[in-house]
């Protein structure tokens, strides 16, 4: 008698586990097509930094794609922060770009992508796409700022293709 109830109670852990692993099977391939619906590019251009100019007394990136070209015009300050990600270049103390990325790294955080996504009365807006333990979280962030963080990460840039310039 015992023998049997002990078979039985295998056979209920082995079929529990199993349904288990099936529920987490489909919550996560449900996550992934929701990530895949929000990370969509679809109609925006993958770009990347091209240059860094003074204009007057403020600077200008210029991103570049395949056959489109966006000018953003930026401090400064901001030029210099894109730059020293761009050059990999360190500063005795950490930059606010440079601390951002330590923290994103130390919490098991990847940026996903920068999409930079309109323009309103002479202002760009960027969004900042972070992923962890299949969780996103999309941040309202500065274009200069977003770019900063883009080249110190290697993450991808996208615009929406109403803003840029065709060039081919």
């Amino acid at each position: 008698m015992w023998h049997y109830r002990s078979r039985r109670r295998k056979r209920l852990i082995i079929v529990s586990v199993i349904i288990l692993i099936f529920v987490i099977l489909v919550i996560l391939t449900f996550s992934s097509f929701q990530f895949q619906k929000i990370l969509t590019t679809k109609g925006f251009v993958e770009m990347r930094v091209e240059k860094l100019s003074l204009v007057e007394e403020n600077a200008a990136v210029q991103l570049k794609g395949e056959c489109s070209i966006l000018d953003i015009y930026i401090t400064v300050w901001q030029a210099s922060a894109i730059e020293e990600g761009m050059r990999g270049v360190t500063q005795p103390r950490p930059s606010t770009h440079v601390i951002i990325v330590d923290i994103l790294e130390d919490f098991g955080i990847q940026p996903m992508m920068v999409k930079i996504t309109k323009m309103e009365e002479g202002t760009y807006y960027a969004e900042l796409y972070l992923t962890s333990w299949n969780r996103l979280l999309i941040l309202d962030i500065r274009p200069s700022d977003a770019i900063a963080v883009a080249v110190r990460t290697n993450t991808p840039i996208y615009v929406n293709e109403n803003l840029v310039t065709k060039t081919c």
